[in-house]
């Protein structure tokens, strides 16, 4: 039994006994009736006080658990809605790391004509007319450093703090072919043939640079790979124009 019930029960019990005393008062014999009153008042009282008091004690809890409910409502409404921003936070964050990937700025469709993404200046660097030590190829090592800058700052919100616990869960928007490539491009090391100093020369009559532009114009990154990893089969097709 709860504190209030015993509390409303005590309560009950004595406004009850004085009621039926005076009551009981009225019946004869005296004395008799009065005792009577008062012990069956009491009795009568000391339930029904319980029952009022159980009874406020239940209506108090229902509202305290319609409000701490109500509250839980909330949060989780809160929750949701900066989870959603959350997702398009990240949905348009991956776009961005994309772009610096891939992104064709020779592309006549293409609205986003501004730098290159990374694999185009890399594979560019690899099957380019100018090789190591010429102007054309320092050029392109300062613009491949630029590329990998770019990559590196839109890809911010896949690493979090020592790689644990990101804002967005790069799994969830690249491939796995894709983040072993980011991670080569932004973690590889100087000696890397990904990194801008030691990308290596093909010349563009390379078997694997035959096919270029169009063998890359479909944006997807087993296309770079084909060209940028030496173990893959040599393609053949017209020169790079």
């Amino acid at each position: 039994m709860s504190g209030a019930a015993t509390a409303g029960g005590a309560v009950g019990g004595v406004a009850g006994g004085a009621i039926g005393g005076v009551i009981g008062s009225f019946i004869p014999p005296p004395g008799l009736g009065t005792f009577l009153g008062r012990a069956i008042g009491s009795r009568v009282g000391r339930a029904l006080g319980r029952a009022a008091a159980t009874m406020v004690d239940d209506y108090v809890n229902s509202m305290e658990q319609a409000e701490e409910q109500a509250e839980e409502d909330e949060a989780a409404k809160e929750e949701e809605e900066v989870c959603h921003i959350c997702q398009q936070r990240c949905e348009s964050a991956a776009g961005d790391v994309k772009d610096a990937l891939y992104n064709n700025k020779r592309n006549p469709n293409n609205p986003n004509q501004g730098n290159h993404g990374y694999l185009n200046r890399m594979i560019e660097q690899m099957c380019g007319a100018q090789g190591p030590g010429t102007p054309g190829w320092n050029t392109h090592i300062n613009e491949l450093r630029g590329a990998k800058r770019r990559l590196g700052e839109a890809f911010e919100p896949f690493e979090g703090e020592d790689g644990i616990d990101p804002d967005c869960d790069p799994s969830e928007f690249f491939s796995r072919e894709e983040r072993d490539a980011i991670n080569n491009i932004l973690r590889g090391s100087e000696n890397s043939p990904w990194q801008p100093r030691n990308i290596p020369h093909l010349g563009r009559d390379h078997p694997r640079c035959q096919t270029l532009p169009n063998a890359v114009s479909g944006g997807r990154i087993r296309d770079y790979l084909n060209i940028i990893r030496p173990q893959q089969p040599p393609m053949s097709g017209p020169a790079l124009s």
